[in-house]
């Protein structure tokens, strides 16, 4: 041991990690990371306290201290939607330039009175890190209470993580790639286990896309039902004595490029511990060897 290395720290109970791909980051050009999902839970407990307690202040204030439309927060098909392909997205810098964001998706569910998903998080790689808190309401002054900041184009947003930039890709392929995703998260949703890590815990892996798509264990390939080839790439890890597996399932398309380039762009990544849901995906023909994606 000597001091001619890098040397990480977790933010919040300070072990010390060895190696960078072992933290664990939930916010977007910040340099706090955390050794385990446990410190980043205590870090940000006393936080998400602290806005809870603002929310009930602001419910009381407007009348809405209950309401019906809350029963959807276990939803977690709206939710992850409300994460994914929000209606506004909003951005207050405090002093110091920490950011706090807010996604807003206005949801209406037939027989029921359309509702407001407030979600109140960090970002990392676009998408909400860390949820600070979460909420929903049909009250439109309590929804504007969130409108924090400034508001931010929600195309031009999301369009800054694409891994597409530069590519020949139409509108029309544009859509179908997000259908697709939409697609492929419902079914997965439908048979996530709920003794697996939690949906809402994925953003919290997506340091290990790169090394399962550069290096995978197994690919293999599959036509589903709309006869769009889709490749799932498989990567086994191990952290902290934890072994998973981790997914990464992208679409496969032409460029419209002189070179006629085969596109593979990434749909669904996620990490299972679930024997079971492994054999869900660990099917269809093999291929061997690297694809460029």
């Amino acid at each position: 041991m000597n001091f001619k290395k890098d040397f990480y720290f977790c933010y919040e109970c300070k072990k010390s990690v060895d190696n960078l791909e072992d933290l664990l980051f939930v916010e977007a050009g910040s340099t706090r990371s955390y050794c385990s999902e446990k410190c980043i839970e205590k870090y940000f407990s006393p936080i998400t306290n602290f806005y809870e307690e603002i929310e009930k202040k602001l419910r009381k204030k407007y009348a809405v201290e209950e309401e019906d439309c809350l029963e959807f927060l276990s939803d977690v098909t709206i939710m992850e939607k409300s994460m994914t392909a929000p209606d506004e997205i909003w951005c207050h810098e405090n002093g110091i330039k920490e950011e706090t964001f807010c996604f807003i998706k206005k949801v209406a569910i037939k027989e029921e009175r359309p509702f407001y998903v407030i979600i109140l998080c960090t970002i990392f790689d676009t998408y909400p890190g860390y949820v600070l808190l979460s909420t929903i309401t049909e009250s439109k002054f309590l929804m504007e209470e969130f409108r924090i900041g400034t508001e931010i184009d929600v195309e031009e947003h999301f369009s800054e993580g694409e891994s597409a930039e530069g590519l020949d890709i139409s509108n029309d392929e544009i859509v179908g790639i997000e259908q697709k995703k939409s697609e492929i998260l419902a079914n997965h949703i439908s048979i996530h286990s709920p003794a697996d890590i939690p949906v809402e815990n994925y953003e919290l892996y997506n340091d290990y896309i790169e090394s399962t798509m550069d290096s995978p264990d197994e690919i293999f390939k599959n036509k589903d039902k709309a006869g769009d080839t889709i490749y799932t790439y498989i990567k086994a890890f191990d952290k902290e004595g934890i072994s998973f597996y981790y997914f990464v399932l992208c679409m496969r398309i032409d460029s419209a490029s002189e070179e006629g380039q085969e596109l593979i762009i990434p749909i669904l990544n996620f990490p299972t511990v679930d024997g079971e849901l492994y054999k869900s995906y660990h099917q269809g023909e093999q291929v061997s060897g690297a694809l460029k994606n």
